[in-house]
């Protein structure tokens, strides 16, 4: 299927993709940056400003194919976080087809709205329910995903916005505002109150109880990428290392070494009113190392 122009003005220009096996994505060109998204999943692929390496982390392996969570970029996990009793991991948000419902293209950014609704998506799930993203992709990108309740019951949510980091190699990471806050080791299923986190080196797998603004420094790359979360309590710390990411067929071949997952997220259950709307998100700058 040939690409066709969605939007276009004298600023930047939205494309349809085609990333394969029927899943269509986007494309954006901007005089500030180029990203593209996959339209299943709702899913944030890549990010590049135009004065900065990648900032997101694609797999080369990644699979565009149905019932299959995509590899890179920014999955969402939701309405749960990690394995829930037979529901899989990370929930079904990742797997649905989202709709493209706005678009404007301004001399600093582009701003995307997509949505998605549906109910009964899992024995776990019967609830109907509303999701819309708001991203705004420019110098820095903002992500903001507000979750409806639409039945007259309250629910529960887990969730996390899985973002893949494009690093020089874990090694050369580091993130001082973890090394003083309290994290779950879901390795070594111990809890520990406070540890210098010297790199990002995997495998690693925590989840952090904080929510300050973090900055990971890359001293190869001589850069910083700025997290701050919004509605979320904590921040989860993740990279499978090179015997996890052998046994898993989307990441090609020492792709480990080029990413670190950092994610805004509510690993505790939250509650959604009876016909309520919460939200969670994120805002990311990316800025030379002074």
């Amino acid at each position: 299927m040939s690409a066709q122009i969605l939007l276009s003005n004298e600023f930047g220009q939205i494309r349809t993709l085609d990333l394969g096996h029927s899943i269509q994505g986007l494309s954006l060109k901007h005089d500030q940056f180029k990203a593209t998204i996959s339209l299943y999943g709702g899913q944030v692929l890549t990010w590049q400003p135009s004065d900065q390496k990648a900032v997101f982390w694609l797999s080369d392996d990644a699979q565009y194919s149905a019932g299959k969570a995509i590899r890179g970029g920014i999955p969402l996990c939701w309405p749960w976080f990690g394995p829930n009793q037979d529901g899989g991991n990370h929930g079904f948000a990742r797997q649905q087809i989202w709709t493209l419902t706005e678009t404007l293209i301004t001399a600093e950014n582009i701003t995307l709205i997509l949505t998605w609704q549906g109910q009964n998506q899992h024995k776990l799930w019967p609830t109907s329910c509303n999701l819309k993203q708001e991203l705004i992709f420019g110098k820095e990108f903002s992500q903001k995903l507000f979750m409806t309740n639409l039945s007259d019951k309250l629910v529960k949510y887990t969730g996390a916005l899985h973002s893949y980091f494009a690093v020089s190699a874990p090694e050369n990471i580091t993130i001082e505002q973890l090394s003083t806050a309290a994290f779950s080791d879901k390795l070594t299923d111990q809890f520990v109150e406070s540890q210098p986190l010297m790199n990002c080196v995997g495998p690693i797998d925590r989840i952090y109880h904080s929510n300050k603004v973090l900055k990971m420094v890359d001293s190869q790359w001589q850069r910083v990428i700025e997290i701050e979360s919004q509605y979320c309590q904590q921040w989860v710390l993740w990279n499978p290392g090179q015997q996890g990411a052998a046994v898993m067929n989307d990441v090609h071949l020492d792709g480990e070494q080029q990413f670190v997952c950092v994610e805004a997220a509510n690993t505790q259950w939250q509650t959604i009113p009876a016909q309520g709307r919460v939200e969670m998100g994120q805002v990311i700058k990316v800025y030379a190392l002074p």
